[in-house]
């Protein structure tokens, strides 16, 4: 159902779309007395709005003959023992405030930062400041990613990411630690503007191209979860959790944490969002950071992964 729902909402999007410019055809020929082909957009138009209204209304008539059940998970972890993965790629400036605040707190017991190859002193200053220190050659966020949650599974009675550049508030652990009760995974959204500094890399054009496909995702799984981010790092995970996800992670990209939650969500783990402050990175953005185009490219990429999925 969840499938259909996408596929009838992109065919409305295009329909839309085609809608748009056969107005602006028929209005450009009104007063400049041409002749265009726009009736012809208008019929074709009409035609794919109701191919996706009429999906969209099967998708729905299907979710409501087969819903699914849901039960609340309640899992107390005792004593939490997180080992943290920070993700680094010459984030010389930042990483070792970074080790430092998640160092300070109670529940953490180790730290891993994933080196990618990076050409400043960003591992001497994590080994200095307590991180244990591994090396990724495959060069990529999700490959970070990757390399960082499998080092982490091996200790600890949960796994949290997080990038190293300071963006993440270590303080906020423990609002994941609150969640994680009763779901699998946490996953942080940096939509809620009212703790999301307004010189941060979350631009209004970058909020509203996550909340997008973040409800691409919700309706691709519907009735499993709510999403509004499908950028951020920082999350929380049980290992036994992780284990059941981490051989099908792939996405090396910058479109690995939307990639994440589909293999968790299709694993039939339960996942929530926690909203996490966020502030100014210390140093360069290497990934999308605040550039328009590389957020399209991002964007297409998790759409596609999406489509295919």
């Amino acid at each position: 159902m969840g499938r259909l729902l996408v596929f009838s909402f992109l065919i409305f999007l295009f329909g839309a779309s085609i809608y748009f410019i056969s107005t602006l055809g028929w209005l450009y020929g009104k007063f400049f007395g041409t002749v265009s082909p726009v009736f012809f957009l208008f019929e074709f138009a009409n035609a794919v709005l109701l191919i996706s209204i009429a999906g969209a209304l099967a998708g729905f008539a299907y979710s409501s003959l087969s819903p699914k059940r849901r039960s609340v998970m309640v899992n107390v972890v005792e004593k939490p023992k997180v080992s943290v993965g920070m993700t680094a790629y010459n984030d010389e400036l930042s990483i070792g405030k970074a080790v430092s605040e998640f160092t300070a707190l109670k529940e953490v017991s180790e730290i891993i930062v994933v080196d990618n190859n990076c050409t400043d002193a960003t591992a001497e200053v994590a080994k200095k400041a307590g991180a244990r220190v591994v090396p990724e050659k495959v060069q990529g966020y999700g490959a970070s990613c990757i390399r960082a949650l499998k080092e982490c599974s091996k200790s600890g009675n949960l796994v949290c990411l997080v990038e190293g550049d300071m963006t993440y508030f270590a303080s906020d652990l423990k609002k994941l630690l609150a969640y994680i009760e009763n779901v699998d995974m946490v996953v942080g959204t940096r939509t809620t503007l009212e703790i999301v500094s307004s010189d941060s890399q979350v631009t209004p054009f970058i909020k509203l191209g996550n909340v997008f496909i973040a409800k691409l995702i919700q309706m691709r799984y519907w009735g499993q979860l709510r999403l509004t981010d499908v950028g951020c790092t920082y999350r929380l995970i049980r290992p036994q959790a992780l284990a059941k996800i981490i051989g099908k992670l792939k996405v090396t990209g910058n479109h690995f944490s939307p990639h994440m939650i589909m293999v968790a969500l299709e694993e039939g783990l339960k996942v929530i969002e926690c909203p996490i402050a966020f502030r100014k990175r210390i140093g360069q953005s290497k990934g999308v950071g605040q550039d328009v185009v590389k957020g399209l490219i991002n964007g297409f990429q998790m759409i596609g992964i999406l489509l295919r999925s």
